[in-house]
């Protein structure tokens, strides 16, 4: 009889995407994971095989959480629906301990091609929620979303170089700046 398991698949997940943000893909290794599990490296590849496994193991959830969000999330169209939702969703960004390992995350989806269809999805399903929730003028919604998700992607890369304030207050304040351009008439609080 299999001895039961004291760590569940989410567990080991949880604790592996952290070790993965902290030290990066090319320097994350299933002996730092098993460690800092509390579980042997031999258990750990029986359960996930190899660090290949385990990273795309990784991104499959971090994708599910995405798509799990804009499921629960409202879809009302509308200026103040979509800048709840974003503030919401930058929100979750924090405010840039680890962004630097998130950077590593996104290089890492761009060498691989499970990873870089995780990415694309993820991508997608963000320009996709903030399409819907747009009015449809005085913008075309489908170049307005890709405009907007430019200038989300683009703060968060210019808070790595220049480290202005919390990330999350730095995306919202450069968001809100292409909204109000955007949508001169609307106030974004």
């Amino acid at each position: 009889m299999p001895r039961p398991k004291l760590h569940s698949d989410d567990d080991i997940l949880d604790t592996a995407q952290l070790v993965l943000l902290r030290q990066g893909p090319s320097h994350f290794t299933l002996s730092d994971v098993a460690k800092a599990v509390g579980i042997s490296r031999a258990a750990l590849i029986q359960r996930f095989t190899d660090k290949a496994t385990l990273q795309r193991r990784i991104m499959e959830r971090m994708t599910q959480e995405v798509r799990d969000y804009f499921d629960a999330a409202p879809s009302h169209t509308g200026l103040a629906p979509l800048w709840t939702m974003l503030k919401d969703l930058i929100g979750g960004m924090g405010s840039g301990e680890d962004a630097a390992g998130h950077l590593l995350l996104y290089w890492g989806d761009t060498q691989e091609p499970a990873l870089r269809a995780l990415a694309l999805e993820r991508n997608e399903l963000v320009r996709g929620a903030i399409e819907r929730r747009l009015p449809s003028e005085p913008h075309n919604p489908e170049q307005a979303s890709g405009l907007v998700q430019a200038v989300i992607q683009g703060a968060c890369m210019q808070w790595l170089i220049a480290r202005n304030g919390p990330l999350d207050a730095f995306m919202t304040e450069q968001t809100r700046q292409v909204l109000s351009v955007l949508y001169p008439g609307h106030t974004f609080e």
